[in-house]
């Protein structure tokens, strides 16, 4: 457990998908009550995105709660976003048995919108825990590192190991659980995943991620180029922001912070923090280089280099991170 904090609250959304909120709109919460596939009953909203909701169920059959994803009227008219639905079905099965969000049925409502039965999450998201560190004018404490970002490393190789891209990494989609003995950690919402070996459906000009942890070739319109590379900044990005206080790139809008992003030089993390040692600057320019190229090879490259830079023990392979 991080040293005085994580004393974890509320369920968070497991939709992480970057679209203004629309609020409680009139085409989904009439769906409490309704029962999906005749055996999980929908009880309440939990949250939701612009695309999705989710919901708390309680599964008829062996009575425990769940949680129950699925798209929005709307979009579920849409045939790219019921694609999007599908593969992230196909991602987290093949994940099974790492620290990505399980699903345990898929069902099939009677106005035919499929649904992913996942387990039910308690605890915070990264996000809620920065920021009530930063309310308490606190850094996040190196020696938390490895709770939280052990298990998304492991996570995130397999991934790649399998061809499998996220493409939207950021602390909302990191979600520290609460469990009696030590909190363990789920990587949430593979519903921007995009398979290597898999036919593209991202339109040309449609950046998929959240801005503030997109990778600079995103931005620049090399999507259908893109290789795992944009995992290893973003993961570096969240880092950034776990350890300064902040993304590392902050604009007015979109466009400014496209901008940097693509052009500016890379920010300082000393700046923010003075008592980190000089070498993570160094890191930073590395992890966020512009061009894929010059970054570090790999989710776990990245990692370890971080923890040099931070005088911490190098962290190898550790079959308890995929839990």
């Amino acid at each position: 457990m991080l040293p005085g904090e994580l004393e974890l609250i509320e369920e968070i959304s497991i939709d992480g998908v970057e679209h203004p909120d629309e609020g409680v709109g009139p085409d989904w919460p009439h769906r409490v009550g309704e029962v999906i596939g005749g055996r999980y009953k929908l009880t309440a909203v939990i949250d939701a995105g612009g695309q999705g909701v989710v919901y708390r169920a309680l599964d008829l059959a062996g009575h425990d709660e769940v949680a129950v994803k699925m798209l929005k009227s709307a979009a579920a008219h849409n045939s790219e976003w019921r694609e999007r639905m599908f593969r992230e079905a196909q991602a987290l099965a093949a994940l099974s048995g790492t620290s990505a969000v399980r699903v345990l049925d898929q069902r099939w409502t009677s106005d035919g919108m499929l649904c992913l039965v996942m387990e039910l999450l308690h605890g915070a998201d990264l996000e809620t825990v920065l920021e009530r560190l930063r309310r308490r004018g606190v850094g996040f404490p190196l020696d938390g590192l490895d709770l939280v970002f052990a298990p998304v490393v492991s996570t995130l190789e397999r991934a790649h190991e399998q061809g499998i891209l996220h493409r939207d990494l950021k602390p909302a989609n990191i979600y520290v659980v609460d469990a009696p003995e030590r909190p363990t950690v789920k990587l949430l919402d593979f519903g921007f995943a995009k398979f290597l070996r898999m036919r593209s459906f991202t339109l040309a000009g449609t950046v998929a991620g959240s801005p503030s942890y997109i990778a600079p070739e995103t931005w620049m319109g090399f999507g259908p180029r893109v290789d795992h590379r944009i995992d290893v900044y973003s993961l570096a990005a969240v880092l950034f922001r776990t350890l300064g206080g902040r993304p590392p790139f902050v604009a007015r809008d979109v466009p400014a912070l496209c901008q940097m992003v693509t052009t500016a030089p890379r920010p300082s993390l000393t700046a923010l923090r003075p008592e980190l040692p000089s070498a993570v600057d160094a890191w930073v320019e590395q992890s966020l280089a512009i061009e894929p190229e010059h970054r570090f090879m790999s989710v776990r490259a990245v990692y370890n280099a971080l923890r040099t830079a931070l005088r911490l023990p190098s962290l190898d392979e550790d079959p308890r991170a995929r839990r």
